[in-house]
C-alpha cells in the first residue's frame, strides 16, 4: 500500500514537471522567454511582440487560423517588408503562409517545398498569385538548388537541408541581398540539416565581406515562446 508521504512526494514531482513544461515549453530552453542558445528576449520585444504572438497562437490552436505572414521574428518581418518592393526577387526554402506574404511584397517569388501534402494545401492558396513559381522538390538536389545560376534579393532558409540551403543562398545572393536563417538558435538534429553549421557559414561570409549582421531573439506569429533568427546583408545597420 502506498504511504501518504510517498503519494505527496510523487505529486510534488509531477507538479514541478508540469510547471517546468508550462514555463519552458521544451527541454531545450530555460523558459519560454529564452531561445535555445539561452538568450532572453528584451523587455521591448516582450511588450511589443508578445501579445500578437499569443493572440495568433490562440487563433491557430482554437480556430485553425493561420496568419498570412512569415512565422519569423516580428522585428525581422518589419525589416524585410521595408527591404522588399516589386523590383525584388525572393527564394524561399520551406513554404507556407509566408509565401503569400512575399508574393504581395516582392516582384517574383520562387518557393520550394519538400512535403507533398503541405505543398497541395499551399498551392490552393497561391492559385491567384501569378508572380509565384511554386515547386515540389522531394529530392535533396532539386530542393537545395532549384534554379542554378539565378540570383535573388532575399533568400529565406526555413525548411529542409538548411546547411545546403545556406551554401546555395551564399552562391545566389545578388549584391546588396539579404539572407535570413530561421530557428538559428537550434542544435543539430532539431531540424533537417545542421543549423549551427548553416549559422557558421553565414556569419563567416558576412565577416569576410563586411555585411551587416542582425540577430533576433523574438516572438513569432502563433508561437508561445521566443526563437532565434539570423539575418545577414541588406540595409546597413
Amino acid at each position: 500500500m502506498e504511504r501518504p508521504a510517498a503519494r505527496f512526494s510523487w505529486r510534488q514531482r509531477d507538479l514541478k514537471a508540469m510547471l517546468r513544461k508550462l514555463i519552458a515549453g521544451s527541454d531545450r530552453r530555460k523558459t519560454r522567454l529564452h531561445d535555445e542558445l539561452g538568450r532572453r528576449v528584451s523587455l521591448g520585444k516582450l511588450v511589443r511582440n508578445g501579445p500578437p504572438a499569443i493572440a495568433t497562437g490562440i487563433g491557430r490552436v482554437a480556430f485553425g487560423r493561420r496568419p498570412e505572414r512569415p512565422w519569423i521574428s516580428y522585428d525581422a518581418q518589419k525589416i524585410i517588408a521595408a527591404f522588399l518592393d516589386d523590383t525584388k526577387s525572393v527564394l524561399e526554402f520551406g513554404s507556407g503562409m509566408s509565401t503569400l506574404w512575399y508574393a504581395h511584397h516582392a516582384g517574383r517569388v520562387v518557393s520550394v517545398e519538400v512535403h507533398e501534402g503541405w505543398y497541395d494545401q499551399v498551392a490552393e492558396r497561391l492559385k491567384a498569385q501569378a508572380n509565384v513559381d511554386y515547386r515540389l522538390a522531394t529530392e535533396r538536389a532539386a530542393y537545395v538548388d532549384p534554379l542554378p545560376g539565378e540570383a535573388f534579393d532575399l533568400i529565406m532558409i526555413d525548411g529542409s537541408w538548411r546547411t545546403d540551403c545556406a551554401r546555395t543562398a551564399l552562391a545566389t545572393m545578388k549584391p546588396g541581398a539579404m539572407i535570413y536563417l530561421d530557428n538559428a538558435d537550434m542544435e543539430p538534429g532539431s531540424l533537417s540539416g545542421d543549423v549551427p553549421e548553416a549559422r557558421r557559414l553565414l556569419l563567416e561570409h558576412a565577416r569576410k565581406n563586411g555585411l551587416p549582421v542582425r540577430e533576433f531573439t523574438d516572438f513569432a506569429p502563433t508561437q508561445f515562446h521566443v526563437q532565434g533568427g539570423l539575418m545577414i546583408g541588406g540595409p546597413a545597420l
